[in-house]
């Protein structure tokens, strides 16, 4: 009897590696979306400081200074805010990259499997036919 097909197995884990795959890409667009996000909110802040800096040069008014210190103290805490969702962002590419890796070894193993199966299979046939043969030649055989 021939042994159970692998095939409906193996197309299931080829699926859900490619799923893992597609999670992977989603996970650095993400990633590198923050990334990009982060370092516009850099550029801001530098910016910012920059002016603050020629204005207080020039000389200022306290109300602009408070209004400056004020925008900088936000843009701050946005900048904490990023920096958390970029480490986030990070932490599930990597998640992504494990769960890639364990879905693509879950499909060799059984690639694997499937292969010592048919190789199994096709000794068996080989017996099965070398048996049939080795008969048909004693049949043969004691004719003559």
């Amino acid at each position: 009897m021939k042994p159970f097909s692998l095939d409906t197995v193996l197309r299931h884990r080829k699926s859900l590696e490619n799923q893992a795959i597609h999670r992977l890409a989603k996970a650095r667009e993400e990633e590198q979306e923050a990334g990009r996000h982060l370092r516009a909110e850099e550029k801001i802040m530098a910016t910012l400081l920059e002016t603050l800096a020629q204005e207080q040069s020039l000389g200022i008014e306290v109300v602009k200074l408070a209004q400056f210190e004020q925008r900088i103290n936000l843009i701050a805490k946005q900048l904490l805010t990023l920096q958390t969702i970029v480490q986030r962002k990070k932490e599930a590419v990597i998640q992504a990259h494990q769960h890639l890796i364990a879905k693509s070894k879950d499909r060799k193993i059984m690639e694997t499997l499937q292969q010592k199966q048919d190789e199994a299979w096709r000794q068996y046939l080989n017996q099965k036919e070398t048996a049939a043969l080795d008969e048909v030649a004693v049949i043969f055989h004691n004719r003559e």
